[in-house]
């Protein structure tokens, strides 16, 4: 038995195969080395009550040993394993875990992505899957799971396969390294495995290397993997490389200079992108008990959350604190807002997480309730629901070098930092720290730490990395800047495959820099101006928007209580509306004169402010037409209302007198196009209720027809998966019993042939001795044909001048002897033997009497 540490070295192929699975399976072992000391697992698709001949039809190909999985067995070499009918299979460790499938376990049943699953926590140098033929979409979660540890996945040609559904899922998923024809895939895990095994590339030769291919993606994706740590780089570089089968580090170099796709495929591979739903169980909880309930209990209502969630992939962690936050609020009674921001710098991850469209495979960890209430079932899985999917924002963003968000109460940056080396690190904390609120939350992973920061947090909770910021402090450390905003950054040396590049300053960064710092210089200045010259007024638009407000004017001004709308009515003081409202009724109508009127504005706490509202139009050749509202205060402090003394006298009277005409006769044109309205409207609503009692019936209707039809195909969903499960291995049956087949049809022929050869004839009887079937020479000296089986020998048969055979026949069925007789038939000698036959029921074998007839006496003697 294999050693724990011996199984871990051992090289472990896992092979998913469904419909039309059979053939690919014999080609591949024909291919397979025998000696190699390899062990492969293949998961089928089996009827829960059929018995597989696979590893008969598998034996005929290949000399390794064939064993079923029970539950325990461990791993051992040159080793092929079969799962087992209605059998969900397990590797923990180097053994199996089986158990049978319950009623309950959900449909279909996923057995090959349960098993792939299971093996991400294996070396990736030594493990590999292989997705054959096969219907649905089973192997490709598991398969992507692998592959983003780092192990190969190779999948059969879709044009090959008899049913090309699992292969094309996986391979549209981008889970696949190869697409290779069965009998070519044995060689290419060969070649990956051998290459695994080689020695690691000298220091100077791997930072040459390194640079190189760092400079090609820099420059085509416009990220820097020179941050991540050499050793995690270097290897997935040389598991692209040994995969397309590449022995020189020039000849790789060189292809990945003259082809996007072997440069793009290489990009997939080193972003890193393991996430799932409530990954970590006991972390979430955490911050679910210490962060999201705090915040959701917080009573600044009017104030939305910020969650940042960087390094997203392909959405689940981001969902998941959704999930749990919404969760928070509704147990707070709360109705506070909140968004998610989650970001990456993999367009493909976030077209994923965007659609949020996952496999029921990835839900395992979610509890029945929250899938209920936050998922959609769809026909190609499960969908977020639309309530939850609109309050997160995905972006493409990468944290090493683009600035962070601001104000927010949470990051969430899980297994991001293992990845990467020290001062990228630090850099990223800085950005973190720059955007975070004071007593904002920052959530790591569980083998992350802060570093040189650690004074700037305080610890939530040591086991699951949460943090609290303490300080106030958004001083961004400049030293931790990405260089790609330094000038004159170092280029790596040269290096085969890559044009060298002259050390200059990236021209188009620094003169968006000067621009922006030219820009911020001219607006400081124009503020400057403005507060020290400009009068106490307020720019406002024809249609009444607010654009600014300048001097003393800022009291008249309230944008606390509303940050949104910026209009007259929503932010300027209620006694100034009526004049503000005159200007604008006067700039609709065309008046540009100069309009000014005198205001008490009532401060509140028994003070008021007099002062002259003076309204000039502006700029009225662009589209949205501007006034400018000064206002010139009596005092330069409020005093009460009995010391109000006007700053210069008018004539209140006339002028209300004015004002209110103007209003009025605004007031009755919008009374005459309310009427017209009125009018339209009870004529539309007449025609309309109308119309809507007809739909209300239509609807009725439709909606009882919908529920009939939706309850209908809800049941034919559910028929349709359990027939689509059936289907499938009745396909792999079929393919089995056909093989069967011609074993047996190639079996008989042989048998056939030895018995010519022997000149001997045999008859097979049941225990009535009525003929079951005969041989092709019984049927030649006795002229038998074929409808004469299930007729008694009494009625058909050899006729024998020294022996009646019927009655030979009926002798030993009753009593199990053996009895033999000579003669001549038709001028020459025959030996008849009559045998019984005993029942065998677990092989099929009924009771009955076989007859054997030789020309040669002596020859059947037994």
């Amino acid at each position: 038995m294999e050693t724990p540490d011996a199984s871990s070295e051992m090289n472990l192929v896992a092979i998913g195969a469904s419909a039309g699975g059979l053939e690919p399976l014999e080609h591949f072992f024909e291919a397979a080395p025998e000696h190699a000391g390899w062990c492969f697992v293949v998961i089928q698709h089996l009827s829960p009550d059929y018995r597989s001949m696979m590893d008969e039809l598998l034996g005929r190909k290949s000399r390794l040993k064939i064993r079923h999985i029970q539950d325990g067995l461990a791993l051992e070499a040159d080793t092929i394993f079969l799962n087992r009918p209605n059998t969900m299979v397990e590797l923990e460790g180097n053994r199996f875990r089986t158990r049978p499938y319950q009623d309950g376990d959900s449909l279909p049943r996923l057995s090959i992505d349960t098993f792939l699953t299971s093996l991400a926590a294996r070396a990736p140098a030594h493990t590999a899957a292989v997705i054959l033929s096969g219907s649905g979409n089973d192997g490709t979660r598991g398969a992507h799971m692998m592959r983003d540890k780092g192990s190969a996945v190779i999948v059969q040609s879709p044009t090959e396969a008899a049913f090309s559904s699992m292969p094309l899922a996986a391979i549209s998923s981008g889970a696949v390294d190869r697409v290779l024809s069965a009998a070519e895939i044995p060689s290419a895990l060969q070649e990956i495995f051998t290459g695994n095994r080689r020695q690691a590339l000298s220091r100077q030769a791997t930072e040459t290397f390194d640079s190189g291919i760092f400079r090609l993606l820099e420059d085509r994706y416009r990220v820097d993997f020179s941050s991540y740590k050499p050793t995690n780089v270097m290897r997935r570089i040389e598991r692209r490389q040994h995969l397309r089968g590449i022995g020189s580090q020039k000849e790789y170099i060189e292809i990945l200079a003259n082809d996007p796709g072997a440069l793009d495929e290489l990009y997939q591979d080193l972003l890193i992108g393991v996430t799932e739903f409530y990954r970590d169980p006991d972390g979430i909880a955490t911050l679910r008990r210490k962060v999201l309930d705090l915040l959701a209990q917080d009573g600044e209502d009017d104030k939305p959350l910020r969650i940042w969630v960087p390094a997203c992939a392909s959405g689940e962690e981001a969902y998941t604190i959704a999930i749990e936050l919404s969760e928070a609020l509704i147990a707070a009674g709360s109705q506070r807002r909140f968004r998610v921001i989650a970001t990456d710098v993999h367009r493909g991850s976030l077209e994923r997480a965007s659609t949020g469209v996952y496999p029921e495979s990835a839900l395992t960890k979610i509890p029945e309730e929250l899938r209920l209430r936050y998922f959609e079932k769809r026909r190609n899985g499960y969908a977020i629901a639309q309530t939850l999917r609109q309050k997160i924002i995905f972006s493409v963003h990468d944290v090493l070098s683009d600035p962070p968000f601001m104000n927010l109460d949470l990051v969430s940056c899980r297994n991001l930092f293992i990845y990467l080396n020290d001062e990228p690190q630090s850099r990223v904390i800085s950005m973190f720290l720059f955007g975070l609120r004071k007593e904002g939350y920052l959530f790591l992973g569980p083998s992350e730490s802060l570093g040189k920061y650690a004074s700037e947090f305080k610890v939530l909770d040591s086991r699951w990395r949460l943090f609290q910021k303490q300080s106030q402090k958004r001083t961004l450390d400049r030293t931790m800047l990405s260089s790609r905003f330094r000038a004159g950054a170092a280029v790596p040396p040269e290096h085969p495959g890559v044009e060298p590049r002259p050390v200059r300053r990236d021209l188009s960064i620094a003169n968006d820099i000067a621009e922006l710092r030219n820009r911020d210089l001219l607006m400081r200045a124009y503020d400057a101006m403005l507060k020290r010259y400009a009068p106490s007024s307020i720019l406002i638009t024809g249609d009444g928007i607010v654009l600014a407000w300048f001097g003393a004017a800022s009291i008249f001004v309230d944008t606390m209580n509303n940050l949104a709308d910026w209009t007259v009515e929503d932010i300027v003081h209620p006694d100034l509306h009526f004049a503000l409202n005159v200007a604008m009724e006067r700039l609709r109508q065309g008046q540009l004169d100069s309009y000014e009127r005198q205001v008490h504005v009532d401060l509140g706490r028994g003070y008021s402010q007099s002062c002259v509202v003076h309204v000039e139009a502006l700029d009225q050749r662009s589209r949205n037409k501007l006034m400018l509202v000064r206002l010139v205060l009596e005092d330069s402090a409020p005093t009460p209302d009995r010391n109000v003394i006007p700053l210069r006298n008018f004539d209140e009277g006339a002028d209300q007198q004015e004002d209110m005409t103007l209003v009025t006769r605004r007031i009755q044109e919008l009374e005459r196009d309310l009427r017209l309205t009125e009018e339209t409207l009870q004529h539309v609503t007449e025609r309309l209720e109308a119309s809507g009692e007809e739909l209300q019936a239509s609807n009725e209707e439709l909606q009882a027809s919908n529920e009939e039809l939706q309850a209908s195909n809800e049941e034919l969903q559910s028929s349709n998966e359990e027939l689509h499960a059936v289907n499938e291995e009745l396909v792999s049956v079929s393919s089995e019993h056909e093989r069967k087949i011609e074993l047996l049809s190639e079996l008989n022929a042989n048998t056939e042939l030895v018995l010519q050869i022997l000149q001997v004839g045999v008859i097979f009887l049941d225990a009535q001795t009525r003929i079951r079937r005969f041989s092709q020479l019984v049927a030649e000296w006795f002229r038998l044909e074929s409808h004469d089986v299930a007729r008694s020998l009494t009625v058909v048969g050899p006729r024998l001048d020294f022996a009646d055979l019927a009655k030979l026949a009926e002798d030993v069925a009753r009593t199990g002897r053996t009895i033999t007789a000579s003669g001549t038939y038709e001028g020459r000698p025959l030996t008849v033997e009559v045998h019984p036959i005993t029942a065998i029921p677990e092989e099929g074998v009924g009771a009955g009497v076989v007859v054997i007839l030789g020309a040669r006496p002596g020859l059947l003697t037994t």
